[in-house]
C-alpha cells in the first residue's frame, strides 16, 4: 500500500478542495484549510483535517483543485521516528509538514491536531500508515 491508497471505499467522502496559492501537495500528505485554499498541515495548526488523494505541483498545473478524502479508511503519510503505534490509538500532526505521528498521551488536551486513529499497528521506522480519518 502507498500513500493516497483507500481502504474501505464503502465509509469514503471525498470533496474537492482549491490548493492555496504556490503550495505543492503529495499524494497521502494531511492537509487542512487555512481559509486561503489546503496546505500541507504540521504540528500546532488546527483541523479539520483531510487527505489528498492526488499530487499538485502549482507551478505546473492550471486548475488548483485537489480530491481530498474527508472520512474514511486511508493510508497516510507517517513521520519515520514519530512513535510505535497500535490500532486504535490516536495520531496527530507531526512537525514534519504533510505527516502523522502517535498522539501525545502524556500531554492530554491538544485535541485540536488529533487528525484520527489508527487502523492498524505501525512501526516507528514506518514511511505510512493505516489511518480512520473523520471519526470524531
Amino acid at each position: 500500500m502507498a500513500a493516497g491508497d483507500v481502504l474501505k471505499e464503502g465509509l469514503l467522502v471525498i470533496e474537492e478542495y482549491t490548493v492555496k496559492a504556490d503550495e505543492d501537495i503529495e499524494e497521502g500528505e494531511v492537509v487542512y484549510n487555512d481559509g486561503n485554499g489546503i496546505l500541507a498541515a504540521s504540528a500546532g495548526v488546527k483541523g479539520p483535517f483531510m487527505v489528498a488523494l492526488e499530487a499538485h505541483d502549482y507551478s505546473e498545473e492550471a486548475t488548483h483543485k485537489v480530491r481530498c478524502v474527508v472520512s474514511g479508511c486511508v493510508v497516510v503519510q507517517k513521520a519515520t521516528g514519530g512513535g510505535a503505534g497500535k490500532q486504535g490509538q490516536y495520531v496527530e500532526v507531526s512537525a514534519t509538514a504533510g505527516e502523522v505521528a502517535l498522539w501525545d498521551y502524556a500531554t492530554p488536551g491538544d485535541w485540536f491536531d488529533v487528525v484520527g486513529e489508527y487502523a492498524e499497528d505501525a512501526a516507528d521506522g514506518d514511511a505510512t500508515a493505516k489511518i480512520w480519518m473523520g471519526k470524531r
